[in-house]
This record gives C-alpha cells, structure tokens and sequence, in this order.
C-alpha cells in the first residue's frame, strides 16, 4: 500500500502524518489490499479541506470534506471513503447471492 498525503497552502508536520497514516490504515479492515491512497490537505481563508482517493483492484473511490480544522476534515473525508467501501462490498455480495 503507498500512501502519499501533501498540502496546498499548509506546512504538513511529521506527527500530523503519522496521525493520518493511522488513520488510513484503519481503511485496511474493510478493504484489504489499497494499491493507493492520495491525500491532499487544502487550506484557504477560513476552510480546511482535505480530498482523499483510494485505488484498489477493482474500484476506485474519493471523497472530500470542508472544515474549519484539518483534522476533522481528514476524519471526515476517511469515514466518507469507509462508507463507500462498505457500500461497494454490500452490493457485490447481494449481486452474487441473486445471481
């Protein structure tokens, strides 16, 4: 799995990365080999926004979240990504049991 997270408009810390790999690796348990995951961390006035992509095999899935901080915008983009993994795991398995 590579992870690459940058930023525009925003210095990016060492620990703040380490928070967020944390955080993506939890995407793991759902979707158990992410070829990619990109994280881009915007920052412009007053917004914090945070624009997560996932690519595995068979699918690829993006979100993106606006806050007021960058933290809570990346936890919001990864339950959003969460969310559309799961959703994508639940229409496969019902496609196979109808067909």
């Amino acid at each position: 799995m590579r992870v690459i997270i940058s930023g525009r408009g925003v210095h990016l810390t060492p620990e703040f990365k380490t928070l967020v790999e944390r955080k993506l690796h939890k995407l793991t348990r759902v979707l158990p080999e992410p070829l990619e995951i990109r994280l881009v961390c915007e920052a412009e006035k007053f917004r914090r926004t945070a624009r997560l992509g996932l690519r595995s095999r068979a699918q690829t899935f993006a979100s993106h979240a606006t806050t007021s901080s960058l933290s809570t915008a990346v936890e919001e983009a990864v339950e959003i990504v969460w969310r559309l993994v799961r959703e994508a795991k639940e229409r496969r398995r019902t496609r196979k049991r109808v067909a």
